[in-house]
């Protein structure tokens, strides 16, 4: 048989109480967590990839206008002149330097897109855990915990050698 030794009622009375703030917070907590997984995953699902899918047509319509610029300059030049298209070459190879780099950031972006979303979707078990614990199992703690309370102050109400408070 199990013996209690509860000396201060109102003490438990606190605890409960602590319990409901602390279900309250972490449950912010977790909604916040969750909002931010949320965010990272549409970050690299969707901005990232589109971001380096819209500087890749970007860097392809440069090429495309650096090169047609070069073979304007190089169609003007006369037999016997010195080819006066260097600018425009050295343009062109930046920019195909930077198209291989688009290609390639778009690569890699489509690669993390898979990897953050696995990674997204692990966290979010637990976090459905830590909703259930604060929405469902320590409300239904302090619940219990509040019964014991009352029925604590029942019984202290009915025992004849506990000392008055007045």
């Amino acid at each position: 048989m199990s013996t209690s030794n509860v000396r201060d009622i109102e003490c438990l009375a606190k605890f409960r109480l602590g319990i409901v703030n602390l279900a309250a917070d972490w449950n912010n907590v977790v909604q916040d967590v969750r909002a931010a997984v949320h965010r990272i995953d549409e970050h690299f699902r969707s901005e990232r990839p589109a971001y380096w899918r819209h500087q890749t047509e970007l860097a392809e319509r440069s090429l495309t206008e650096a090169k047609d610029n070069l073979s304007r300059l190089r169609a003007e030049i006369r037999p016997g002149d010195a080819p006066p298209a260097t600018e425009a070459t050295q343009r062109v190879n930046k920019i195909e330097r930077r198209l291989r780099l688009c290609q390639e950031k778009q690569r890699l972006a489509k690669a993390w897109s898979i990897e953050m979303s696995q990674q997204c979707d692990q966290l979010l078990g637990p976090l459905a855990d830590m909703t259930d614990q604060c929405q469902t199992r320590l409300p239904e703690a302090a619940r219990e915990l509040g019964e014991i309370v009352d029925k604590l102050r029942q019984y202290a109400e009915l025992d004849p050698n506990r000392p008055s408070t007045t």
